[in-house]
C-alpha cells in the first residue's frame, strides 16, 4: 500500500535514509527549528519519491497560540525564503488550489494577502520608490475543473508576460503525521505538481517547464487515511513486542486486505483533515503571506506590511 507524504523530511524518516543513500540532512535547533535536506542523486530521489534538489522544512508547532512565537515563525520562514530567492528582484507568486475547498484553499488565500506591486512601478513610481517595494505580481489560476486549462500552461503564459526572475508557488500538501498539519512549511527549489496533496496530479511546474527558477512553498493540510491507519497499526504492534511482529507479518502476507475493507475501497484517495481546518488555513495563510512580503519587499517592516494588507 502506498504510504504517501509530500514532505521530503518525512520520506527520509520513513525510509530511514542517510548520507550513504544520497539523503543529506542538517537540522538547526531553536524555538523554530529548520531541517535542510539535499537529495543529491537518483537513488535518493527513487527512495523518497522526490526530485533531486534542496528542501527546507520550518517547524512552527504552537505558533498559533503564542503571538511572540508566531512572529518568530514568520521571521524564520522569511529568512529561509530569502535564501531560496537568491536576490531575485522580479517575482511572480502563484496560489494553487481550489478556493472553494477549505483544505485546498491555502494558495489562493496567501495570494489575497500579498502586497502586489508590479503595476505600481509604472503607475505610482514615487510611492514605489518611497516604500522600497519589491517587484511582485501574482496569479490565482484555479483548478482544471474550473478553467478547463492546465495550470502549468496558465502559469507559463503569465511568466512569459511578466518575465520574472523567480516563481513562487504556494500549495497545500499531504503529511504522514497529524502533528505536522498546518504546523510545518516546506520550501524547495524543485518545483511542484499541482494537486499532489489530495492525490490529483497535474502537469509539473518546475524550472524545466517554466524556464526560470521555481520555488515551491507548501504546508500539509491533510493526511492520507491509509497512511494514518498503517501508522496507528504499527504503533500498536510495536508496543505488543513479539506478538505485534507476528501480527505485522500476518498482515503483510494478506497485503492489508482488512485495511482495504475498512477503508471501503478508498485506500488510495481518502484524506482526513482537522475539524478546525478553516481557522488553521486562515492563520497559516497569514504566516506565509507575511513571510513572503518580508522576503520580497525587504524595505518594509511588519507594521507597514500589516497596514498595506489591512491585517
Amino acid at each position: 500500500m502506498n504510504l504517501r507524504t509530500d514532505l521530503a523530511v518525512e520520506a527520509g524518516e520513513y525510509r530511514q535514509l542517510g548520507e550513504a543513500d544520497g539523503f543529506l540532512e542538517t537540522v538547526s535547533a531553536g524555538e523554530i527549528p529548520v531541517s535542510r535536506v539535499r537529495i543529491v542523486n537518483e537513488n535518493a530521489a527513487r527512495l523518497t519519491g522526490k526530485p533531486m534538489g534542496n528542501y527546507a522544512t520550518v517547524f512552527f508547532n504552537g505558533a498559533f497560540s503564542d503571538d511572540e512565537l508566531f512572529d518568530k515563525a514568520v521571521d524564520r520562514t522569511a529568512e529561509v525564503l530569502r535564501e531560496f530567492l537568491k536576490g531575485a528582484k522580479n517575482v511572480l507568486a502563484v496560489g494553487l488550489g481550489n478556493a472553494e475547498m477549505t483544505a485546498d484553499a491555502l494558495g489562493p488565500k496567501v495570494i489575497d494577502r500579498l502586497i502586489i506591486s508590479r503595476h505600481l512601478k509604472d503607475q505610482l513610481p514615487e510611492l514605489y520608490r518611497e516604500l522600497a517595494l519589491g517587484n511582485l505580481s501574482a496569479l490565482r489560476p484555479g483548478v482544471l475543473g474550473q478553467t478547463g486549462i492546465e495550470t502549468a500552461k496558465l502559469i507559463r503564459a503569465a511568466a512569459d508576460a511578466v518575465n520574472p526572475d523567480a516563481i513562487l508557488v504556494f500549495d497545500a500538501l499531504a503529511s504522514r503525521r497529524v502533528k505536522r498539519l498546518c504546523a510545518t512549511v516546506q520550501i524547495s527549489d524543485t518545483g511542484i505538481t499541482p494537486g499532489s496533496g489530495v492525490g490529483n496530479h497535474r502537469s509539473r511546474i518546475d524550472r524545466n517547464s517554466m524556464e526560470v527558477p521555481v520555488i515551491s512553498i507548501g504546508v500539509p493540510t491533510v493526511v492520507d487515511a491509509a497512511t494514518l491507519a498503517v501508522d496507528a497499526l504499527q504503533k500498536i504492534q510495536d508496543r505488543m513486542g513479539e506478538e505485534g511482529k507476528a501480527m505485522a507479518s500476518s498482515w503483510a502476507e494478506d497485503e492489508g486486505q482488512e485495511l482495504r475493507e475498512a477503508l471501503g475501497g478508498y485506500e488510495n484517495n481518502l484524506v482526513v483533515t482537522p475539524q478546525d481546518i478553516d481557522a488553521l488555513i486562515e492563520r497559516t495563510a497569514k504566516l506565509l503571506s507575511e513571510a513572503t512580503n518580508m522576503a520580497v519587499h525587504g524595505g518594509l517592516d511588519r507594521e507597514q506590511i500589516d497596514a498595506l494588507t489591512g491585517v
